[in-house]
């Protein structure tokens, strides 16, 4: 399958890491091993899609006062970049982060009374939505001009959704839904299984 040249990028996306000073860390201290945990990080499909379990970022509940939800738009960004970890270390050492070919789907949910109280959502989200259009490209990316970027592979759909009592108290817990290339996908699921 051929992808739009809007979706291909001339860039590296490690480059682009090393820019915005996010560290890989290791492995282990990022994806531990399955013995004894509940779920996975990662899934992929042979389809090519994969899904990431929600994590999460900050602790406390958000009120519409801008200073808390500046802070809660850092716990966005928090999660978004721990999602980018995993997404590397589910991929390695079969693929990389570049072997991503476009986001497709982030549910968002924040921490936040319930009943309507709460209607800053999408810009707490936001941060966690900028580090992937700043990782792979899109209009809110550090490098976007005019609100275009060298691609659009980081651009995803997005549901941002408050009322929450998040695990650990924590203050977002997105998912991303990825798309790679279906033959990866295959090799993954056939050399190391479809979880990480």
């Amino acid at each position: 399958m051929e992808l739009h040249k809007s979706w291909k990028r001339d860039f590296d996306v490690y480059d682009r890491l090393k820019a915005l000073k996010i560290d890989l860390g290791k492995q282990e201290d990022t994806i531990q091993a399955p013995k004894g945990r509940r779920i996975c990080s990662v899934t992929f499909t042979p389809s090519g899609l994969v899904f990431s379990s929600g994590v999460g970022g900050g602790t406390g509940s958000l009120t519409n006062d801008d200073q808390d939800v500046e802070v809660g738009y850092q716990a966005g960004r928090e999660a978004g970049i721990k999602h980018v970890l995993s997404l590397h270390w589910a991929l390695h050492p079969f693929g990389t982060l570049n072997d991503v070919w476009y986001c497709v789907k982030c549910l968002g949910m924040v921490n936040s009374h319930g009943g309507g109280s709460f209607t800053k959502s999408p810009r707490v989200i936001d941060g966690y939505t900028k580090v992937f259009h700043d990782v792979f490209g899109g209009p809110l990316s550090q490098w976007a001009e005019n609100g275009l970027d060298k691609s659009l592979s980081g651009w995803h759909a997005r549901s941002a959704v408050a009322g929450f009592d998040l695990p650990g108290n924590c203050r977002v817990e997105p998912e991303m839904i990825l798309q790679i290339d279906p033959d990866l996908a295959i090799q993954i699921i056939r050399e190391r299984g479809p979880h990480a």
